[in-house]
Parts: structure tokens; C-alpha cells; sequence
């Protein structure tokens, strides 16, 4: 371990703490953020010659490819990708406390990309057991898992002062209700909340009615701790 890991670590962390705070506070980092931190980058020139070369562009290549495609169908934001992009080049080594053989060869991309998704996993498993009994009998197999894994039923009136909360519960001006079960990262939550304030206005809804809805989930804060988690224990098998 040397003075310029620790310096690659260093700069990795201050770059997923400001940008998972950004993405908290307002699901959104500017792209001038992202040039600020390309250059970590070049860390690859120190790592390139320790990987083994395919296993380290099967880690760069699948990670990518996988939150492009999540991208592409809007399940996960532009911020993303320029992180994990910049992520997977700037840290081709990491040498973990544990478990450090494959994180050494190449495969830390891969590595992050799986503990970030095992801890937002669980966190949607916290999230069924929460609704374990409040969904409607009635509903498709396929409908009741969607929501319990990522929905929440709460009272028009807590939607109305909420921040980042989606509508699942879909109302017509008619009144008519239908469910839906995924959103676009391209919605702004504050037009759904003005159009059911206009909805209540009218009297179509009651603000003690209750819906479903659904939190758009800050996703870098949960890479941050899975780059620390893979600081702490490597890949084990």
C-alpha cells in the first residue's frame, strides 16, 4: 500500500460523499461536478499493469453496459453512469482487508456494483415486510410484489408536502383510479404534486384518501457504502 493508493482512495471517497450529498438533496449533479472529478481517471495508469487484463475489462465492461441499460429505460439517472464510469477507471486496484485476491486483479468495478445493489436489495426487503398486509387482495400477483418491494401508501395530504415521492395510484379527472408500477427518473415530482393539489381543489380527492406511492431513491449514496464496504472485504470466494 503507497502514498498514491491512498490518494486514489482519498479522492474516490470525497468524490462519493459530495455527489451522494447532491444527490440527496436534490437527485441531481451537474455535469461540471463530473468534469471536476474525471481526472481520477488516471489512476489507471498506476493500476493497469497490476490487473489481468480480461478479468478487469469483463468488471469495466458489465458494470457499465448493466447502468447504461438501467439508463436507457430511465430506472436510473445520468449521474450515475458518469460515476460509475469514472468509478471503474479510477479504481481498477483496491486492496480490501479481507477477501482483497480478485479486487487486486481487476474486478473492483464489479465488486462495488454488487454491494451497492445487495444493500439497496435489502432495502427493499425491509420495504415488503413494512407492507406486509396492506395490499389490496384483489390485485395481480405481479402488481402486489411491485408494490410491496417499492411502494408506500400514505395520505394525499402527506404526498402534498412530500419531496421525491412519485404516484403510483394514477386518478383521471373523471376520478377514475388505476395503479401503475414503475416511474420515470425523468418526472419532476413537483408537477405530480401540483396536479393532486389541483385534484383536491376540484374535489375529486380528499386529502385523507390514501395512495401509493414510491420514493425516487438516491442511488449513489448506496455505491458509496458499497465502495466502502469493498475497502473492507473483497469478493469472497
Amino acid at each position: 500500500m503507497n502514498i498514491i493508493y491512498l490518494l486514489q482512495v482519498v479522492l474516490t471517497l470525497v468524490m462519493l460523499i459530495h455527489t451522494s450529498i447532491l444527490d440527496i438533496k436534490t437527485r441531481e449533479v451537474d455535469l461540471k461536478v463530473w468534469l471536476i472529478y474525471s481526472p481520477l481517471i488516471l489512476f489507471l495508469y498506476f493500476d493497469y499493469k497490476l490487473v489481468i487484463p480480461f478479468l478487469y475489462l469483463y468488471s469495466v465492461i458489465t458494470t457499465n453496459v448493466m447502468i447504461y441499460v438501467f439508463y436507457r429505460l430511465a430506472l436510473m439517472g445520468g449521474a450515475d453512469l458518469f460515476l460509475s464510469v469514472i468509478l471503474s477507471l479510477g479504481n481498477a486496484v483496491v486492496y480490501p482487508f479481507f477477501f482483497p485476491k480478485l479486487s487486486e486483479e481487476g474486478i473492483e468495478p464489479l465488486v462495488i456494483l454488487l454491494y451497492a445493489s445487495l444493500l439497496i436489495g435489502i432495502t427493499a426487503l425491509g420495504n415488503m415486510i413494512r407492507n406486509l398486509g396492506h395490499i389490496n387482495g384483489d390485485l395481480p400477483f405481479t402488481t402486489k410484489l411491485s408494490l410491496m418491494i417499492s411502494g408506500k401508501r400514505i395520505k394525499v395530504r402527506d404526498f402534498l408536502n412530500s419531496k421525491f415521492l412519485f404516484p403510483l395510484t394514477q386518478i383521471d379527472e373523471k376520478g377514475n383510479v388505476s395503479l401503475r408500477t414503475t416511474f420515470s427518473v425523468d418526472e419532476d415530482d413537483a408537477e405530480w404534486r401540483k396536479k393532486f393539489q389541483e385534484y383536491v381543489n376540484k374535489g375529486i380527492i380528499k386529502e385523507d384518501d390514501e395512495i401509493w406511492v414510491v420514493w425516487g431513491v438516491p442511488v449513489i449514496p448506496f455505491i458509496l457504502a458499497g465502495y466502502v464496504i469493498s475497502l473492507i472485504i473483497g469478493l469472497p470466494i
